[in-house]
């Protein structure tokens, strides 16, 4: 096999390479994370106010505010819990229907850990009028636990 031939095939090998690891190492890290398990969330309109939640471990309240949520004004988020002390909680606020980047808030607790409060906001959007999706993952004795509350904003 001449230089070029050779050189041909390692171009070759090396673009199957490249091409297993920009799919191979996304698909392994997706198969790391943990399975949450899902919030029993009652039908709720979080911009009317607290929402419950429940699982077969705590039960608890969120709320988003103030109302109206909008666009780049600040919201605070406010979780309460009762049984247990969870070991983190996140909240992100995502488009449900349109990407709107990154937007994910460690809410952090009050002294007793019941109560859990942070500060965020929505990101801009261009057609006037979304619907956003308020994600909730909380950590508690190793166990994800995930739900989420939709609602509209402008």
């Amino acid at each position: 096999m001449n230089s070029l031939g050779r050189s041909l095939l390692a171009i070759g090998a090396l673009s199957l390479a490249g091409a297993g690891l920009l799919w191979g190492v996304p698909y392994w890290q997706l198969q790391q994370q943990p399975k949450a398990t899902q919030l029993q969330v009652p039908p709720c309109d979080i911009t009317k106010g607290r929402c419950e939640l429940r699982s077969e471990a705590f039960n608890g309240h969120f709320s988003l505010g103030p109302a109206p949520l909008q666009s780049l004004k600040t919201l605070h988020a406010s979780l309460s819990i009762q049984g247990t002390k969870p070991d983190e909680v996140l909240l992100s606020l995502e488009g449900r229907d349109m990407y709107m980047g990154i937007n994910q808030t460690a809410l952090t607790p009050d002294a007793n850990s019941e109560n859990w409060r942070g500060t965020t906001e929505l990101a801009v959007c261009t057609t006037g009028s979304m619907i956003w999706r308020a994600h909730l993952t909380i950590l508690l004795d190793g166990v994800h636990y995930a739900g989420w509350f939709d609602f509209e904003a402008k």
